[in-house]
This record gives structure tokens, C-alpha cells and sequence, in this order.
């Protein structure tokens, strides 16, 4: 026998749950507000016709209106959150197929650990280490206008160079994005882009986590993040002591800007909205360049390394001038900067051609298209210049000096920028 009272309650808890009234649901069925009282009541029931009609407005079955165990077994889907858990699922096992097919990787399902080995048996005194990396305040930017394979690589560019920097291999690189609901298609790509540059620089790819948070973020917000795992043995880290007074620096080229850099550029694109669409030639657009991946430079390093060639390197991200980069440099030495042999990439002529920073500080905020900084001996700087340039432009850059008459100091500068 069917029980009035429970099927009112179950009527008036599915009307609250859709945000209509009594009387709302009564203009819909065309009759009283009162009758729609009674039913919540449970002083009377609707009629079957009427009952379906309910069920279709409120969006339920007749079941879960009227059979007890269908209510006591009601439950909240994650599609009602607007993720569709079956989808979701299904891209990340095809993303999984992206995962480098390395003995050394024993587990890299998604939503576990990594689990991997590294072979030490070559070294005395093996250091790991594991940094990780987000690509800075210009993921906005490549999120407003679609430069998200960019991104995920200025993300594990960064990753990677600040496991270079002190000489140590890195190893395996895992990925993680955390988004609202957001294009699967996108979010592939955006998987390929870091095994693409983790194929390129010799690390072994252990997947993209993807955290589905549409309850937190909207359908096309997302945050990114790289780890690297690294490893070398510790006899062979770079710590600045193999640094000398005469020592060679040599830029390597990099792309875009680094994310540190972006506030500037923010600031000057608020000042000039017409700085979006801008084209700095007649090939380039000023968002393009822009937003080009910065890279990793395993390769120059590890070849560098192998020909005891390097003395130190020195990841190069907001600024050639910032003196943190250089602080490893032992007391008495600091590096002089060749403002006049920086190369002058399009992107940042452009930028300095806005007139919005001046040419005495222009160096001071940005990078110069120099992503890497690694020091050699002169008498080496000839075949290391050769052994970068196999792999990419290099120029000559600066050089180690006593700090006298800069005394203290790790990082000055002689001459200027050609910007012709």
C-alpha cells in the first residue's frame, strides 16, 4: 500500500532540489497550489497521470517517487558536479600510452605513485633530487589564448634546467594538471607536448595526471606543474668550485619569456591593449613569439659533461643581472656581462622599442633570448661552442673576473646593446 505521507515528503525534497515553489509546480501541472500542499502533506495523492507529470518536471522516475528502496538508495553522481567521470577515465588510459617504455619505470598508473629505478652502479656517492615546476604568471596568458602546449613545456623546460644547473642527469619527469571540466582534446595535446620534450632531452616520461575539479574551477581554467627527478654522483655537482679568473660564459639560446618576466610585459599590454594583435614583422605576431616554449638544454649540458669541457652552469630565468643566479660564484670572482654581444631577438626589440623601459635597465628585465648560461675554460671555449651549436645557437657572452672594483658584487656588465 502506498504510504501518502513518505510520497509527499519525496515530492516536496526533489521540488526544493530543482528551486521551484508550490505554486510554480502547481501552474506547471494547471492546477491549485492547495492540491500540491496536500500531496507534501500527506493528506492526499496525485493522480498516475499527474504522477509521471511530476516526475518529468522534477527530472526523477516514478520509482524514486514512489518505491521506498529506490528513495533509500538515492545517491549524488559526479556528473552532477558537470564531470563526466566514464570520459575522464578513458583519456587518461590514452594518455597513459604516451608514458616512455623504460625498463627502469615499474608502475606509472594514474592516480598512484611513480615507481622507478635508477641505475647508480657507475657512481661512488650518488645525490638524487626532485624539484618542481609551474610555468609562472604567464599561464594566463596561454590559457586566455590557447597557448597551452607552450606552457606544459616552459613547465618542464623549467624543471629540467634547474636540475641542469647544478649538473646532475635528470630522469623522469611527471606531469600534473589540475582543471575544471576541460577540452579532452586539449588536455592530450597537452600531455604530448611534455613527452615531446622530455623524447628531446633524454627523460623518461611517467605520465600526466589530470585532478577534474569543475566544482572549483570554471570549464576552461587549469594549472600545470612538472616534476623531475635527477641524479649524479656527488664529486660531479656543479658548486662553483671548478670556476677561474678568465673563464669563458657562453649564452645559450631560449625562446619566449620566462614567466617572471610576464609582469613586465602585463603591465605594458595593459598600457597598450593594441600590444595583443601587434605584428613585430611581416611573419611575426608579438603574441607568437611571446608565448614560444622556453627549452631544456640536457643535451648541450650532458655533452658538455661528457667532454670535460663544463665548469658550471647557470639556469638564466628572469634576468642575465640577477645576481641570485650567479650566487654560487667563489668569493673574490663575479661574471662581466658583454651587454654588446647578447644577441637582440625580435621579440625584444620589439618590447624595447614600446618605450616603456629604458635602454640602462632594459637588460635588467628580461633574459636576453638567453636561457642557459654555462662556463668553460679558454682554451676549451672554441670546441664547446661547437658542441653546443649541434644542438642549438650559442654565442659568447662574458666572461669570470676578480670583483675588483666591483667588489662583492657576482654580476656586472660592459658595454651596450646593439639594437640595430
Amino acid at each position: 500500500m502506498l504510504n501518502k505521507e513518505e510520497i509527499g515528503k519525496r515530492i516536496a525534497f526533489f521540488r526544493k532540489e530543482k528551486g521551484i515553489t508550490q505554486k510554480e509546480l502547481a501552474d506547471f501541472l494547471h492546477i491549485s497550489y492547495q492540491a500540491v500542499s496536500k500531496w507534501e502533506l500527506g493528506k492526499s495523492l496525485p493522480t498516475v497521470d499527474i504522477m509521471y507529470e511530476i516526475s518529468s518536471l522534477l527530472n526523477v522516475t516514478v520509482d524514486e517517487l514512489l518505491n521506498e528502496n529506490e528513495w533509500k538508495n538515492r545517491s549524488i553522481l559526479y556528473r552532477a558536479s558537470g564531470l563526466d567521470t566514464g570520459r575522464l577515465h578513458a583519456l587518461k588510459h590514452e594518455i597513459m600510452k604516451l608514458n616512455s617504455k623504460d625498463k627502469s619505470i615499474l608502475s606509472a598508473d594514474y592516480a598512484d605513485i611513480c615507481m622507478f629505478q635508477i641505475d647508480t652502479s657507475q657512481m661512488k656517492d650518488p645525490v638524487y633530487s626532485c624539484v618542481t615546476c609551474v610555468p609562472g604568471s604567464k599561464e594566463k596568458l596561454a590559457k586566455d589564448y590557447r597557448y597551452n602546449q607552450e606552457i606544459c613545456a616552459d613547465a618542464a623546460a623549467s624543471a629540467i634546467n634547474h636540475t641542469l644547473q647544478h649538473g646532475i642527469k635528470p630522469v623522469i619527469l611527471k606531469s600534473m594538471v589540475i582543471c575544471g571540466n576541460y577540452n579532452q582534446e586539449q588536455l592530450y595535446l597537452m600531455a604530448k607536448a611534455f613527452r615531446e620534450i622530455c623524447d628531446k632531452n633524454n627523460v623518461s616520461f611517467t605520465g600526466m595526471e589530470i585532478a577534474a575539479q569543475p566544482v572549483n574551477l570554471t570549464s576552461e581554467d587549469y594549472g600545470v606543474s612538472a616534476t623531475v627527478v635527477g641524479v649524479q654522483d656527488k664529486d660531479k655537482l656543479l658548486t662553483g668550485s671548478l670556476l677561474e679568473k678568465g673563464d669563458v660564459l657562453i649564452g645559450i639560446k631560449t625562446e619566449g619569456i620566462d614567466g617572471t618576466n610576464y609582469p613586465f610585459v602585463k603591465i605594458m599590454l595593459d598600457k597598450n591593449p593594441g600590444l595583443y594583435h601587434a605584428k613585430i614583422d611581416e611573419k611575426r605576431f608579438f603574441l607568437e613569439e611571446l608565448m614560444k616554449a622556453n627549452s631544456a638544454f640536457a643535451r648541450e649540458i650532458t655533452a658538455l659533461q661528457e667532454k670535460g669541457y663544463l665548469r658550471d652552469a647557470f639556469r638564466i630565468s628572469n634576468s642575465l643581472m640577477n645576481k641570485k643566479i650567479w650566487r654560487d660564484i667563489p668569493q673574490g670572482l663575479g661574471v662581466c656581462i658583454d651587454l654588446s654581444a647578447l644577441p637582440v631577438m625580435p621579440l625584444h626589440k620589439f618590447l624595447f622599442e614600446q618605450g616603456m623601459i629604458g635602454e640602462n635597465v632594459f637588460a635588467h628585465h628580461f633574459n636576453m633570448g638567453v636561457g642557459m648560461v654555462v662556463a668553460v675554460s679558454e682554451k676549451d671555449c672554441k670546441e664547446a661552442l661547437e658542441v653546443i651549436g649541434q644542438f642549438s645557437e650559442c654565442w659568447r657572452i662574458g666572461q669570470v673576473e676578480t670583483d675588483d672594483g666591483h667588489k662583492g658584487e657576482k654580476v656586472w656588465s660592459k658595454g651596450r646593446i646593439s639594437w640595430q
